[in-house]
């Protein structure tokens, strides 16, 4: 009897140590799986963080000082013959200004330093002249997307002098999609004499606002809204390194927005960068939806040198294509 008491004994201890070994197996299996599964998703998420800026293809914007050029100087007398082209929305700004090789003819060094003059009046297209400055900036941008988001990177040379929201350096970019004046000219559209910094402003504030929208019925409003017809505003600003995005939209007037824009950057060697991120439908009425395969229009501005309100240098409008034909054409991740 103490002899099968013993083998049964045995039996057991061996049964229970196959189990432990099986149980710590699988035990490390799992840990194994638990590590892998981290490791993929701290990857995929740095990926869809970070797109690989070198396969990106960078696209030279010219932006250049426009002084207190408006939609109202361009579609009046002082654009010259310009003004009723404008007004009929036959042609687009590059149209007119940009050659085939590229160059411009607009004259925004002396726009700049204040010797530029209107055509009818006679005034100044910059009454405060900016002295050192100069009339053009090249901006780099780059454009890429995934799944979830849309990134822009866009460069620019600047002072590195940002110190204050009150005087930031910052890019500003406005976007649509479902309006043909803005895809003609840009920002342009939002811009006119009675705004705050403008000539014929008398003290009020007045904000960007679209000339499409200027004095319509709240029902209108919404109307466009509904519809897209309106400017999604991006923006990004420098206070020392430190960036800070602002999201907002434009109708009769700039609306600050539910602020879904990420923006991280640095200046380094005379050069801002910014890397702007936004899902590309983020369900909010004051934001364009994007989508593969389509486009939209930008609009893009910077501020240098603690230059503010309507100091800045500006583009012609491009176009930015996500899988479709543009300008600039985003990469896909």
């Amino acid at each position: 009897m103490n002899r099968i008491a013993e083998y049964y004994a045995c039996t057991q201890r061996n049964v229970l140590g196959i189990f432990v070994v099986i149980a710590t197996k699988s035990f490390h299996t799992l840990i194994s799986l638990l590590i892998l599964t981290t490791l993929a998703f701290s990857i995929s998420s740095a990926y869809a963080g970070e797109p690989d800026w070198g396969q990106v293809p960078a696209t030279t914007v010219k932006t250049f000082y426009p002084g207190v050029a408006s939609w109202d100087f361009m579609t009046g007398k002082d654009h010259g013959t310009g003004g009723n082209v404008v007004k009929k929305l036959e042609k687009a700004c590059a149209d007119c200004h940009v050659a085939k090789d590229g160059s411009y003819d607009i004259k925004s060094d002396k726009i700049i330093s204040g010797e530029l003059k209107k055509v009818a009046s006679g005034d100044p297209l910059e009454p405060e002249p900016l002295a050192g400055m100069p009339g053009f900036k090249d901006v780099s941008v780059q454009a890429a997307y995934d799944a979830e988001n849309i990134y822009l990177r866009i460069q620019w040379p600047g002072s590195g002098a940002s110190a204050s929201k009150e005087e930031a350096d910052r890019v500003s970019i406005q976007i649509s999609d479902k309006i043909k004046s803005f895809n003609l000219y840009g920002c342009f559209i939002t811009c006119h004499d009675n705004e705050t910094g403008m000539p014929e402003n008398r003290g009020e504030e007045k904000k960007l606002y679209g000339y499409f929208a200027a004095d319509k019925p709240q029902d209108k409003l919404d109307d466009f809204l509904s519809k897209g017809q309106f400017i999604d505003l991006w923006g990004a600003y420098f206070v020392g390194n430190e960036v800070t995005s602002e999201d907002e939209y434009i109708l009769e007037s700039r609306h600050e927005d539910k602020n879904d824009l990420t923006a991280t950057g640095s200046f380094e060697g005379g050069k801002y960068t910014v890397v702007i991120t936004r899902k590309l439908s983020t369900g909010d009425k004051g934001d364009i939806g994007l989508k593969d395969g389509k486009a939209f229009s930008a609009g893009i501005s910077v501020h240098d040198n603690k230059n503010k309100g309507r100091k800045h240098y500006t583009a012609f409008p491009v176009t930015i294509g996500l899988s479709a034909g543009g300008e600039i054409t985003a990469k896909k991740f």
